[in-house]
């Protein structure tokens, strides 16, 4: 039997009936920042531009998340995916390398919208297919060169959709193996290059998600086992389909996400965690006229993130001396808005002043352990050492209670107003919400943008 087959019979036959107490919260969390996320997101001219260009093309059955507008599903799901990452402050899971849920959510989000579903439904399929798909990642050695955005993807969508729509083993299998062939080229040097194209790739997964189950459907196949051929030897160097399905139904990797408070790449997180530590340690705030230089060590993956200068706004978000930078100069980094930084003469002569290195020893407890080190060496002869073995928002060191309100609050106000605490509760209580559709309709209906 091969890994797709096994979880598609896990995805079919299970029920979240049968998920721990746990689980089931946690895939609501996760559901409700994906939201915010899509929200915020949605607001950002190209995303209005792409917006533009998908409405009236199909049937309009979906919604599109901050405005009032109704789209295709697969429309929806991709102008809806493309938002959800454009500030880069969707969840994540370092122990299986991937961010999962914005791959599915946009497009189950939809499915369930059209159909009308019940709130259970809709977070039964998405728990199921994040956890499928994360698996089926973490079984990958994945090449340095790809971002997973858009490679997994398609796959994991197309396993919530099928689950929506009851499909048994067999058709989830013929479905997950055409969507693991239509994947991207997602080029991970995109985010050195400060290039928006990353952010279609998760819209992708769910548009390629729903060609899937209509390819399906119309009688095309796919690999006898697509997910050995393309993750063992196009997105990765090898795949271990025994680690795939090792302690299914026990352990569940969801448990192990992180959430995020910085609009930024994760592996940034940790060495902005050590500036507020510092500010704290010294009960000031960081001057940066004061500083002669700051010199960071951590694991492999965050010191790939040391470029020192960035050619585009979007940039900021993946450089630790920018961030830094950002984080000393301005005391806070916005969560929607990277101009402020990338103009700013003096985050840009501190960011040159940030050295970032491997330490190797980091790398050998990564992912277990995110150790970062950072000692800044003041102009006046005086150095300060801070260090961590966890960034903040991870599973094993959980945001304080109210975090992720805020966050949600702060990222659908703007578009939502008053209405935007109703809809954090209706999140968090999914599975209560008898009409997927009948909820969403509630959004368009207070959305201030047209």
């Amino acid at each position: 039997m091969t890994a797709t087959r096994a979880l598609s019979e896990f995805i079919a036959t299970t029920r979240l009936a049968d998920l721990p107490a746990d689980v089931v919260a946690r895939g609501s969390l996760i559901l409700a920042d994906c939201v915010g996320c899509m929200v915020a997101g949605s607001s950002a001219p190209e995303v209005r531009r792409l917006l533009a260009l998908e409405a009236g093309r199909g049937e309009p059955s979906a919604s599109a998340l901050g405005t009032r507008v109704r789209l295709s599903t697969d429309a929806a799901a991709f102008v809806n995916g493309t938002a959800g990452t454009w500030h880069d402050l969707d969840e994540g899971n370092l122990s299986t390398r991937t961010h999962a849920a914005i791959q599915i959510a946009p497009a189950a989000l939809a499915e369930a919208e059209a159909r009308n579903l019940t709130g259970a439904r809709l977070l039964e399929a998405i728990i199921l297919a994040y956890e499928a798909s994360a698996r089926l990642w973490r079984a990958t050695q994945s090449r340095l060169a790809v971002h997973p955005h858009g490679t997994y993807g398609p796959l994991a969508a197309a396993f919530a959709l099928a689950k929506l729509r009851a499909d048994g083993p067999s058709a989830i299998e013929a479905a997950a193996n055409i969507a693991m062939t239509l994947g991207i080229a997602a080029s991970r040097n995109t985010l050195n290059d400060g290039a928006t194209v990353r952010n279609i790739y998760s819209g992708h997964s769910g548009r390629a998600g729903f060609q899937a189950l209509a390819l399906r459907d119309a009688g095309f196949t796919g690999e006898a086992d697509a997910a050995a051929s393309v993750l063992g030897k196009i997105y990765g160097s090898a795949f271990d389909p025994t680690a795939v399905t090792a302690d299914l139904n026990s352990t569940w990797w969801i448990r192990r996400n992180y959430f995020k408070r910085f609009p930024a790449g994760r592996y940034a997180h940790g060495a902005l965690d050590l500036v507020d530590d510092l500010a704290a340690q010294l009960g000031s705030r960081l001057a940066p006229e004061l500083i002669e230089r700051i010199d960071i060590e951590t694991f492999f993956l965050a010191a790939t993130m040391g470029q020192q200068s960035v050619r585009t706004p979007f940039g900021c978000r993946f450089s630790i001396p920018m961030l830094v930078a950002q984080r000393i100069a301005h005391g806070s980094i916005p969560l929607t808005d990277d101009g402020p930084a990338f103009a700013d003469p003096a985050v840009r002569a501190l960011a040159v002043r940030v050295f970032v290195s491997e330490d190797r020893a980091a790398t050998a407890a990564y992912p277990e352990r995110q150790l970062t080190q950072m000692r800044v060496a003041m102009r006046d002869g005086r150095t300060h050492a801070v260090s961590n073995e966890r960034i903040l928002g991870e599973s094993d060191r959980p945001f304080p209670p109210g975090i992720l309100e805020a966050k949600f609050a702060a990222l659908t106000e703007a578009s939502w107003g008053d209405a935007a605490a109703t809809a954090w509760r209706d999140l968090i209580g999914i599975t209560d919400i008898p009409d997927v559709g009948r909820l969403l309709e509630g959004w368009r209906t207070v959305c201030r943008a047209a």
